[in-house]
């Protein structure tokens, strides 16, 4: 049986993945956002996409979304804090 892989992501889906956990690591913001307030802070994307990318966050581990929150994941936190994580 063949492996499954997931397709690999575009320049655009990783740009809009890295906006997303840019703004949830940011210290000058409260640690758990809305989707309202990711859409805002990045509006160079259409909504649609930023849920997508929610998603994919979300199902690789790297976000975590409780009812209408979306925080970033402790293991994405300690790699920030590890200075792993940068533009």
């Amino acid at each position: 049986m063949p492996a499954h892989h997931s397709p690999l992501p575009t320049a655009a889906n990783t740009q809009l993945e890295r906006a997303i956990i840019l703004q949830l690591l940011r210290t000058d913001h409260r640690e758990r956002w809305s989707d309202k307030q990711i859409e805002r802070a990045i509006s160079d994307f259409k909504p649609e996409a930023i849920q997508k990318a929610i998603v994919r966050l979300e199902a690789g581990g790297v976000i975590c979304c409780l009812d209408e929150f979306i925080g970033a994941s402790r293991c994405a936190q300690y790699l920030d804090s590890l200075e792993l994580i940068s533009i």
